[in-house]
């Protein structure tokens, strides 16, 4: 639905998604949050047509599921699969746990990881390994991590941290990923000029402090357990902690019912990822294979593959009664994230559509850019790209939104190309990581298995410490025209950061 308002030239573009934030941090309730947010664009569109609100509403959210284009109705799969994803992945944790793999687990576990800090290194490293795209990285490393952190007694919104930190963050600094096959598509369209779109992508990460710098909170937060304020108010928040359900089933099994399946899905989904982009390819090369991967697909099909592969090696465990609970519960624990997930993308449309903020931020920051400040053109780029993709909720919208307009500066100003870029994609991360509609948000709770508000507010503090850091040393490098002197000041001064937090600010999390 279109409306005559047009608000790209307005600063109240941005009322939705400011509005949305801060529902969030008042009511704490995502869903909630997010419908207001969409009511609200429909409100500022339509104000003087009361029936085309409610009819805006129900459009965009309607529009996750199916579309009418030039009246033929159209399925949305993509969506459908990774909702039928995530249902699957209740479903086979339901089995896990009913067939009493869990306990041989937690026992397994007990005997060669006794720490919170083993434990999460293990999700930590299972984050880097798992790079592909990074939906599969989020969903994936929760399963394989949820039981052994509840083991050792390490929260869910700490393992939410470090699944969302290793999931945006490392896909970015992989070119051979989902994420590297779609940037290098946009630069191959708008920075030819400089070179391929492999060499520009792989000249970018040396300069992406973000990323790097989220990694190494995440690694440091682990190795000295930090656990700041809102870490330590928010511990397992609406989470059915599994150590205390295990009476339904003190049966100890196998642990190979839990690693099979969970080695089946990784395989699968990869497999799955190569066969689909090689059949949609005409140059079937590695980086037009992952560019046309069809990830939603892989995914749902890789999640049933692991599903039925559970059933059968875990049928002399499984009751016959017991299947209906294990399909409801399954279903019932991914309810909300399927909920919050639509509504998120729902509002997309409404931010970036309706609201046009996206474009009005882009306008705004060429107005910036083309001051005489040459020195502060990459930190400005990072700022003004967190910002679009915090608001916005994406951040490969906003790669194609100002990796254009970061060309262009660095053609009329002769500024750094690789640094203008770097800012920009560590932006996009940094305000994806951080916004409460994002979906890589959503999906680290849930592969956490905690509140998606509880995620938001607990790791906020974490990656803004991380943002603040990389933007001084955006600053550094754009005045020295050294990215070596930006990582000097950012790695001395994380570790001090971080130091004063362990010592004066974190305490033990009472689980």
């Amino acid at each position: 639905m279109e409306s005559s308002i047009n608000y790209s030239t307005s600063f109240l573009s941005l009322l939705v998604p400011l509005f949305v934030v801060a529902m969030v941090f008042i009511t704490r309730r995502v869903t909630l949050s997010l419908l207001l947010g969409i009511l609200l664009g429909g409100i500022m569109l339509f104000y003087n047509e009361p029936i085309k609100i409610i009819q805006y509403v129900y459009f965009n959210i309607s529009n996750v599921f199916y579309s009418f284009e030039d009246s033929a109705f159209s399925l949305n799969l993509s969506n459908i699969y990774i909702f039928g994803f995530l249902i699957l992945l209740g479903i086979l944790t339901q089995i896990i746990l009913y067939s009493g793999a869990i306990n041989a687990f937690v026992n397994w576990a007990h005997k060669k990881v006794k720490t919170p800090q083993g434990s999460e290194f293990i999700a930590f490293i299972a984050g880097i390994i798992i790079f592909i795209d990074d939906y599969f990285n989020a969903l994936t490393v929760g399963q394989i991590s949820k039981s052994l952190n509840d083991a050792n007694k390490s929260s869910r919104e700490r393992l939410a941290y470090i699944i969302d930190s290793t999931s945006a963050p490392i896909c970015i600094l992989m070119p051979i990923s989902s994420w590297g096959a779609y940037i290098i598509g946009i630069m191959e369209t708008n920075a030819k000029d400089y070179g391929d779109g492999l060499f520009l992508l792989t000249e970018s990460i040396t300069g992406n402090y973000y990323a790097w710098f989220a990694l190494l909170s995440v690694f440091l937060t682990i190795l000295w357990q930090i656990n700041l304020p809102q870490m330590q108010r928010n511990v397992n928040v609406n989470v059915n902690d599994l150590l205390q359900k295990r009476h339904f089933s003190n049966k100890i099994s196998s642990i190979w019912l839990l690693v099979i399946p969970i080695v089946v899905l990784i395989i699968s989904i990869s497999t799955l990822l190569f066969y689909t982009g090689y059949k949609a390819s005409e140059n079937p090369n590695l980086m037009n294979i992952l560019a046309n991967a069809n990830n939603s697909f892989s995914l749902f099909y890789g999640g049933l593959l692991s599903v039925v592969v559970s059933v059968i090696i875990s049928s002399k465990y499984l009751k016959i009664p017991y299947y209906m609970p294990i399909i409801k519960n399954g279903f019932l624990g991914m309810l909300p994230a399927i909920l919050i997930l639509i509504l998120a993308w729902s509002i997309g449309p409404v931010i970036k559509d309706g609201m046009q903020s996206g474009i009005y931020l882009a306008n705004l920051s060429k107005d910036i850019l083309n001051g005489d400040n040459l020195f502060f053109i990459p930190a400005i780029l990072f700022i003004v790209s967190a910002f679009i993709a915090f608001c916005t909720g994406t951040s490969w919208g906003t790669f194609a939104i100002m990796i254009p307009i970061g060309v262009d500066v660095v053609s009329l100003n002769g500024s750094e190309i690789s640094l203008a870029l770097s800012a920009i994609l560590a932006g996009a991360v940094f305000g994806d990581h951080s916004s409460p509609i994002s979906d890589t948000t959503i999906l680290s709770s849930t592969g956490a298995g905690c509140s998606v508000q509880s995620h938001f507010i607990t790791q906020l503090p974490y990656v803004c410490t991380s943002a603040f850091v990389a933007f001084i040393c955006f600053v550094i490098a754009g005045l020295l025209n050294s990215v070596f002197a930006g990582y000097v000041f950012g790695i001395v001064a994380l570790f001090l950061i971080f130091y004063f937090y362990k010592v004066k600010i974190s305490k033990p999390l009472k689980i």
